[in-house]
């Protein structure tokens, strides 16, 4: 399906220098051949992006590989996936992470249960329930070097979520953020959120209400990034 989108992905990730391989490719095209036939049995995105989801969903969810340095073997939470976003992409460009993906919605998990069987992506686990639960429980507590979410909720909510999912940070190695330009290191444990528009008053209340955290806004401009839904897209990097 849409042959000539997946020439265009690979022509982009090669221009912000990601190297993917053919096997990839074929797993991102599969797995947008499932969700898509999946949509038609239960919502697992707009039917209105349904034509343009390499654009919408699979370029967006990657795009932090464009910009960020993934420590090798993170463990990570995809808080809120829906149908898998931005988890089952970042897992196929980066095999080499663990990953939970996590919804409260039984169908949706269902669903991507399946779709993660029939791609056999290994080290890859869907759990059903609701975050603030499964994050007290000991197999979750603590164990993760980050937590994702694209779309899910307000960022102080998103913090509150994350925060038992993460590992303990050693406070005496501080966070520094610097625009050099290359990809940045978001040195876990941190909370990588996807936000678009103007952040300003939901930065300042999240930290109102958690005054401890370090938040470092990414403006995902990069070749193509024209192509999302907006041209204010961003990556917000929450230490708490």
């Amino acid at each position: 399906m849409y042959p000539e989108k997946k020439l265009w992905f690979r022509t982009l990730c090669v221009k912000n220098g990601f190297l993917l391989t053919d096997f990839q490719l074929e797993q991102l095209d599969q797995y947008v051949n499932l969700l898509l036939d999946w949509n038609k049995k239960i919502n697992l995105i707009s039917r209105k992006d349904e034509e343009n989801f390499w654009t919408y969903h699979i370029l967006h969810s990657i795009s932090p590989l464009f910009k960020l340095k993934l420590m090798e073997g993170s463990k990570i939470v995809d808080i809120g996936t829906g149908g898998g976003l931005p988890g089952i992409p970042l897992k196929i460009l980066r095999p080499d992470i663990s990953l939970i993906c996590l919804d409260a919605t039984r169908k949706k998990v269902n669903a991507v249960s399946q779709i993660v069987d029939e791609l056999k992506l290994e080290n890859v686990n869907v759990i059903w329930g609701r975050a603030e639960e499964i994050g007290m429980q000991s197999e979750y507590l603590h164990r993760f070097d980050f937590a994702i979410a694209r779309a899910v909720c307000q960022l102080n909510e998103l913090i509150s979520l994350s925060i038992n999912f993460l590992k303990k940070r050693n406070y005496s190695d501080l966070f520094e953020y610097t625009k050099s330009g290359g990809p940045i290191d978001p040195n876990p444990p941190a909370l990588i959120a996807f936000k678009g528009g103007d952040l300003t008053q939901e930065i300042d209340l999240a930290k109102r209400q958690h005054p401890q955290v370090n938040i470092n806004s990414i403006d995902l401009a990069f070749i193509g990034s024209e192509q999302l839904i907006t041209s204010d897209k961003k990556i917000l990097i929450v230490h708490l």
